[in-house]
């Protein structure tokens, strides 16, 4: 951590911080009002410049029209029986007084009628030409370039009986508006042109800008311009801050009264702010010296104060290292620090007071003696610091009385806990005998229980054997149950063919018996026929013999196939009964080994537990034993208690 500052260093500190924060924005405040102020007479200057300029310019090109309109009217000029050379000697004799380059006269198709030498054969390609059809009213076309010099040209219609007939048109040299354009002086190398509608500048006191024929948005092309461009070619009056050629200017413009033209001003920003400048410089420097005097009355008053406080300060810092007998030295400044030392000193007595008495009350408890009342001697806050020091031995004196009754009742329950851990330690013992033989009687259980789960496991293995064999003779039996019902559904075919084959024998005799009649009725031809016929008779009636004891033999197998299969139905339906008899005697046999393994589980399960009782019961024995002996030591304990709490001097006499 760095070195603390004192108060003399915080003081100068922040006093001269609010000065110099002050100071400096009241530097940039003033330099930004002189700034804009500045910025914004300087443009309504450069404004009222620029409108009356503008309106120069107009007056001397109103001066040029007011000649050419005075021209117009000369009786030669207007008169039809004039002759080209009357009217050539009137445009001579007034060149002489005027100063123009050429005259001449056009017809309306822009064809010269009459005029000087230097005056062009045709000027229907001319822009003012253009104007003049359009209008019908006196025109002033654009500076231009030719054999040698700028002109301006002015152009207006010669009338008759209200009319257009023809048109007169004047060029004068350009030195008549360069010279006011050269009177607009603003700045050093400031600078005044005009522009046409389109933006091109076509009137410069510097002739070679001229020859350039330049657009200001081509010159000065930026967004912010370019708006400011617009309202010029608008015909707007008005002055604004702009950049041009990378440099601040002051631009101001106004329109040419009478044209299609716009007159700008611009200066550069740093020309007029020169001297702004050096007062800036200057009032920065008096802000220092002013600083710096500042400063120099802040030290000396810091140094006072920083004074008069330190008589405070090393007396507080000795205070807080515990020095209360050191004499504190007064201020003699008749201000806040005397009242401060002042304060001090009295403070420090009454503590030191206050902290012999508290120290003569602890003395007197830390010997035991609460019987000594505390001094009736604190005053404001420190009254707290006594009442709390009566309610402490007030308290001390209650717990005391306590402590002594406790240390009693203390020693007798020492007695009865004592009896009752002797109680319990008999108890514990007598309990551990009983669990011992609980345990041997759960053994001998236990033996019986395997024995039953042996048998149990016997008697389920047989079963599971019987049941075994049972479902191999139902298995047969449901064979034999099949083959019978096969054989009697066979036997049921035989006798259906049977009775098939007696019907054909009956009509093999029938056949035979007309076959007989037939052949008798052929006579001789039909005898041997008769005799296939006899024999065909005898056949059948064999056959039908044999089919008769084959009925009475299928009849016999099928009573008897019939008894066999009635009497498979009843052994199946026995060994039906024996499967489920012997299903329930497998699972009696199951639920018996369960039964014993259940048993033998909760008998485990018991061991287990009469075991833990035992465990605890040996647990409460020995807690018995250790109850027993901690009741003796707490009788002790009390009784020493007891003799202690004698010792002590309580207010209203001895403990009883």
């Amino acid at each position: 951590m760095g070195k603390k500052r004192n108060i003399k260093q915080i003081i100068e500190f922040y006093v001269m911080s609010v000065a110099i924060i002050l100071g400096v924005l009241l530097a940039v405040v003033m330099i930004v009002s002189s700034f804009v102020s500045t910025d914004a007479i300087l443009l309504d200057n450069l404004q009222q410049m620029a409108k009356a300029s503008s309106q120069n310019v107009g007056a001397n090109l109103h001066l040029l029209t007011d000649r050419m309109a005075n021209l117009a009217l000369e009786p030669v000029l207007t008169e039809e029986d004039s002759s080209s050379a009357q009217k050539q000697e009137i445009l001579n004799e007034r060149e002489t007084r005027i100063e123009f380059v050429w005259l001449a006269g056009y017809d309306l198709s822009g064809q010269k009628l009459y005029g000087d030498e230097e005056s062009p054969e045709h000027i229907g390609d001319k822009k003012y030409y253009s104007y003049l059809t359009q209008t019908g009213n006196i025109v002033i076309d654009e500076p231009y370039y030719e054999n040698g010099i700028w002109q301006l040209c002015v152009a207006l219609p010669m009338k008759k009986n209200g009319e257009a007939d023809s048109y007169l048109v004047g060029s004068y040299k350009y030195d008549m508006l360069n010279d006011v354009l050269s009177n607009i002086n603003i700045g050093v190398t400031g600078s005044s042109y005009i522009i046409n509608e389109e933006g091109t500048v076509i009137a410069d006191k510097n002739l070679e800008n001229m020859q350039k024929h330049e657009s200001i948005y081509e010159m000065h092309g930026s967004v912010r311009n370019k708006e400011v461009f617009d309202n010029m070619i608008n015909f707007q009056t008005g002055s604004e801050a702009m950049r041009l050629y990378g440099v601040s200017h002051y631009v101001a413009y106004a329109p040419v009264p009478g044209t299609n033209w716009t007159l700008i001003i611009d200066a550069p920003r740093r020309e007029f702010q020169g001297t702004l400048f050096l007062s800036v410089f200057v009032c920065i420097i008096l802000a220092v010296l002013l600083l710096l005097i500042a400063r120099y009355v802040i030290v000396k008053m810091a140094d006072s104060i920083s004074h008069s406080l330190s008589l405070a300060t090393g007396r507080l810092t000795s205070l807080s290292e515990g020095n209360l007998k050191d004499e504190v030295v007064l201020a003699r400044t008749n201000e806040e620090a005397q009242i401060l030392t002042g304060a001090l000193a009295k403070t420090i007595t009454c503590m030191d007071a206050y902290i012999n008495d508290i120290e003569s009350s602890l003395g007197c408890l830390s010997q035991g003696d609460y019987s000594k009342e505390i001094p009736d001697s604190f005053h404001g806050d420190f009254a707290a610091i006594r009442e709390a020091l009566v309610s402490i031995t007030e308290s001390l004196n209650d717990t005391m009385r306590k402590i002594n009754h406790s240390s009693l009742a203390v020693n007798e329950n020492s007695s009865e806990v004592s009896g009752y851990a002797k109680r319990l330690y008999d108890g514990s013992i007598e309990q551990e005998a009983a669990l011992e033989r609980l345990i041997s009687s759960i053994k001998r259980i236990t033996e019986q229980i395997g024995h039953i789960t042996e048998n149990a496991e016997r008697v389920k293995q047989c079963a599971d054997g019987a049941q075994s064999r049972v479902d191999q003779g139902q298995e047969q039996m449901d064979v034999m149950l099949k083959t019978m019902h096969d054989i009697y559904e066979n036997m049921q075919e035989i006798i259906k063919i049977s009775q098939l084959i007696e019907e054909i024998s009956s009509q093999t005799s029938l056949l035979a018996l007309n076959a007989s009649i037939e052949a008798a009725r052929a006579g001789d031809s039909g005898r041997g026929f008769a005799v296939v016929a006899q024999q065909i008779g005898a056949l059948s009636e064999q056959t039908a013999n044999a089919l008769k004891q084959t009925g009475n033999i299928i009849e016999q197998a099928n009573a008897s196939i019939e008894q066999g299969l009635q009497t498979a139905d009843a052994t199946a339906e026995s060994f039906q009964e024996i499967y489920h008899a012997t299903e329930k005697f497998a699972g009696i046999s199951n639920s018996m080994a369960d039964v014993s393994d259940r048993q033998k589980a909760a008998v485990a399960m018991v061991t287990e537990e009469a075991d833990r009782v035992l465990e605890i019961a040996n647990t409460n024995q020995q807690l018995a034993r250790e109850a027993d002996e901690t009741a003796a030591l707490s009788l002790t304990q009390a009784e020493e208690l007891r003799e202690v709490v004698a010792a002590v001097k309580l207010r209203g006499g001895a403990l009883e």
